[in-house]
């Protein structure tokens, strides 16, 4: 059973650094650094991110042409770091690296923000709606303890408040 363990701890190591490596040894021998910098700032990357690809490339000889894969990058950067942008990515949850330059980040941040919120106010609605529907089924199943149903009705009658409070924010942030 020890070895069992072990083995599986090895292997799950294993598929740990593989999973870190950016780059493969075929990705790496035939590498548009220019293209591999433009993919990463299009995904809002920071520039680690080129420490990574040095890395995974280093285990096969290859070292990155540093001056394309940064001119990629910033080609890319101008794609991602749009209001726009910073708000699709705020309103999915995604982070933000701060990796907009001081001409494009305020605009992105603005945008990203309100997006941030909305996620921020989505995601507590989901709960609390799932919270409702476990206290209802739980009302519906019936309990014998008043105190306790008590409660129940008490927390589902909070709860709705909230949602209702929720899904006003929502929609004067919606409409902003």
């Amino acid at each position: 059973m020890p070895m069992r363990g072990s083995l599986i701890a090895s292997s799950l190591a294993l598929l740990a650094l593989a999973g870190c490596a950016s780059l493969d040894k075929d990705e790496c021998r035939t590498a548009d650094w220019r293209a591999i910098g433009l993919e990463d700032g299009v995904k809002g990357l920071a520039l680690e991110r080129l420490g990574d690809h040095r890395k995974a490339c280093a285990k096969y000889g290859v070292t990155p042409d540093t001056d394309r894969y940064i001119a990629g990058r910033t080609e890319g950067l101008m794609t991602y770091c749009t209001p726009d942008n910073g708000y699709r990515v705020g309103r999915t949850g995604e982070a933000y690296r701060g990796v907009c330059s001081e001409l494009t980040a305020p605009g992105f941040v603005a945008a990203y923000n309100r997006g941030h919120e909305l996620y921020s106010l989505h995601t507590r609605l989901s709960s609390v709606d799932r919270e409702i529907g476990s206290i209802k089924e739980s009302l519906k199943d019936g309990t014998r303890n008043t105190r306790e149903r008590a409660g129940q009705v008490d927390r589902l009658e909070s709860l709705s408040r909230e949602a209702e409070q929720l899904d006003g924010q929502i929609a004067r942030l919606e409409r902003r």
